[in-house]
């Protein structure tokens, strides 16, 4: 379940009246969400010329050292100063972003706050049906997983969160991971590399990990195996992983429980 509530007309600043960007609005001064905030004042000034700011101008880099940063703060400016109105062609709109426009008068129509709600039951793996079921259930006992994803939270493209087990609880986010043990009611915390870069060094993970399962299939291993040892998944993990978006997306519109092998069955299955 989830929809868009809060960056729609309906929620605007009264402030802003008929605005429809940043630059030329009233009320940017108090709006938390203005462009001119996030991309120049946050990123821009403190010297950051990477992610976000390259997106909106890969040049700004090089208009520092070339010409200096009043210059590449006026640059940005010309950017976020670009908006459309109602004559627009649709096609002109939807062909790029719109980086300036007031987040409650885009075209945006992405949940802000989504719940999803996902429960597996007992899978016992099928094979040696007389070993003992807590053998066959490694793994594979029931479950549920909740998972809420919203715009207006601190850890901002961050994750965080909290897995509840048998004989303790895992607690993490994007920089510590602390596991409690219900037997001795200890805590231990745990604080990984932090590398840096795209996704709290996910981007350079993800590939670093895909080169090296490459490699590995180059000398002789087999695909399984290298997906399994390098990459942590399969193939079909992610076919899987990518169609229960889609699943969520289809309950979310409608308003119903999906069940996951019917829906697999009728969306995947059957158009192979």
């Amino acid at each position: 379940m989830g929809s868009l509530k809060h960056f729609k007309p309906s929620r605007k600043p009264e402030l802003a009246g008929d605005a429809t960007n940043c630059l030329s609005c009233p009320a940017e001064k108090k709006c938390i969400y203005s462009a001119k905030k996030v991309y120049e004042e946050k990123f821009l000034a403190s010297g950051n010329t990477g992610w976000p700011v390259h997106i909106i101008d890969p040049e700004i880099e090089d208009l520092i050292e070339t010409k200096g940063m009043a210059w590449a703060t006026g640059r940005l400016r010309e950017r976020l100063a670009e908006n459309y109105s109602g004559s627009t062609p649709k096609e002109e709109v939807e062909r790029r972003p719109w980086f300036g426009r007031c987040v409650y008068e885009s075209d945006n129509d992405v949940c802000d706050d989504q719940v999803v709600t996902m429960t597996w039951d007992d899978d016992p793996l099928p094979s040696d049906q007389y070993r003992p079921m807590k053998d066959r259930l490694r793994g594979r006992g029931a479950k549920t997983a909740i998972l809420h994803m919203i715009a207006q939270t601190e850890k901002q493209c961050e994750r965080r969160g909290r897995v509840y087990g048998t004989k303790g609880e895992i607690e993490y986010d994007s920089k510590m991971v602390r596991v409690f043990d219900f037997a001795t009611s200890r805590a231990e915390e745990h604080h990984p590399h932090q590398p840096g870069g795209g996704h709290g060094g996910g981007d350079d993970g993800l590939t670093r990990h895909f080169v090296n399962a490459m490699a590995a299939v180059k000398e002789g291993m087999s695909i399984e195996d290298a997906q399994a040892i390098h990459i942590g998944c399969t193939l079909d993990d992610v076919i899987r992983s990518h169609a229960m978006v889609f699943a969520a997306e289809e309950a979310r519109r409608r308003m119903t429980i999906i069940d996951w092998e019917g829906w697999w069955q009728e969306n995947v299955e059957s158009t192979k």
